[in-house]
């Protein structure tokens, strides 16, 4: 859904940098509202351990969160979708190194073919100076998502307990919120008008991102599966579903080395499982 409000709020004249910050402050207080974390936490003042790495996460969340934005409106939502998820052979290779999780030969091709994967998909015929952003999106949004999804996974393996999820989620949010602020502050796009759609698609946008990152961690603590395979059934249902929603709902498309690139796609994830 993430990849979907994008695309729908730009015709609704909605700005991406306002559309993020709004993004950020409703998952913050959804969180809040929901799970009062702060309540149980006996020094409000006292920052967790973890801390750090929140900090980190926040800041690579909306710089990741402005790729996705853009390249959803530039490039579409199956190429952008597919880019995204397909960074999943990041935190599975580091579950497999760090956390010493079985890697057999069939999850190894896996990992290749889903680099493949990508490169077929974001492929163009002619390259210009036009559509050049169009590769270019979505491969840094490639190694962007890998690096959020292997840190997640440390912090969640590592650093923070079950029942710290919702605040560390909280947290994350905060401080991207903040950075969102810092942005409209420098850019000055403060002295943009809000209209009531940015507030709506925001405000939607903050809930299913919030979701995204809480069930996650949920899905990793308590599902009982290996990590690398919590993130491929995950990353695979996305990628399958959002190809699906661009053609039906906004007729996205794609040549037929682009429909290889999606077809390798899902047999790599399926691999990986």
């Amino acid at each position: 859904m993430i990849y979907v409000i994008f695309r729908v709020a730009k015709n609704y004249n909605c700005k991406l940098q306002s559309l993020i910050t709004i993004n950020y402050l409703a998952a913050s207080l959804l969180g809040i509202l929901l799970f009062q974390p702060f309540a149980e936490n006996e020094n409000p003042l006292a920052l967790p351990h973890w801390m750090p790495f929140a900090v980190i996460l926040g800041i690579l969340f909306i710089a990741v969160f402005y790729l996705i934005g853009y390249s959803s409106q530039k490039a579409g939502i199956t190429v952008t979708t597919l880019a995204n998820k397909l960074s999943l052979v990041f935190p599975v290779a580091f579950s497999l190194i760090y956390f010493n999780e079985a890697l057999s030969i069939i999850k190894a091709i896996g990992i290749v073919t889903a680099i493949i994967a990508v490169g077929l998909t974001v492929y163009k015929k002619e390259i210009t100076r036009t559509n050049l952003i169009y590769i270019v999106l979505p491969l840094f949004l490639f190694l962007g998502s890998g690096v959020i999804d292997s840190l997640v996974k440390y912090v969640q393996a590592e650093k923070i307990s079950d029942s710290e999820t919702s605040l560390y989620t909280i947290l994350v949010f905060m401080v991207a919120f903040l950075c969102g602020v810092l942005v409209t502050v420098f850019t000055k796009t403060y002295r943009q008008r809000l209209n009531p759609a940015t507030l709506l698609f925001g405000t939607l946008l903050g809930v299913v991102n919030f979701g995204s990152l809480y069930f996650i961690i949920k899905a990793l603590n308590n599902s009982g599966l290996e990590s690398s395979l919590v993130f491929a059934l995950n990353n695979m249902a996305i990628v399958a579903f959002t190809a699906i929603l661009g053609k039906v709902l906004f007729k996205e498309r794609l040549n037929k080395i682009n429909f290889a690139g999606v077809v390798l796609a899902l047999i790599s994830l399926y691999f990986l499982l």
